[in-house]
């Protein structure tokens, strides 16, 4: 029985990231992936070939499918400060 393809909002979910940044990896060629129409779909067997490939321990053969979000040990980290909401000017 196959699974069900992700999509890049669930993917991102999974792994910890944006789902733009799951449909850059698709349109750089690093993540295979189909299109239904506009939307992507990433098949789990290709999850599973992108994780063993960017897998720190090179142990593939247990390998399955992540479950949960991941720490990527030489990925930068970009904190973004959100500014203060404007307040409405009263009507005078």
């Amino acid at each position: 029985m196959t699974s069900k393809p992700f999509t890049p909002e669930g993917l991102a979910s999974i792994w910890g990231c944006s789902a733009e940044t799951v449909r850059n990896l698709c349109r750089t060629g690093v993540l295979r992936h189909f299109r239904l129409g506009r939307l992507y779909r990433i098949p789990a067997n290709a999850v599973e070939e992108y994780e063993c490939r960017t897998s720190a321990s090179g142990d593939c053969a247990a390998a399955t499918v992540s479950t949960g979000p991941r720490q990527m040990a030489s990925a930068p980290v970009i904190s973004f400060r959100h500014a203060p909401e404007r307040r409405q000017k009263q009507k005078q």
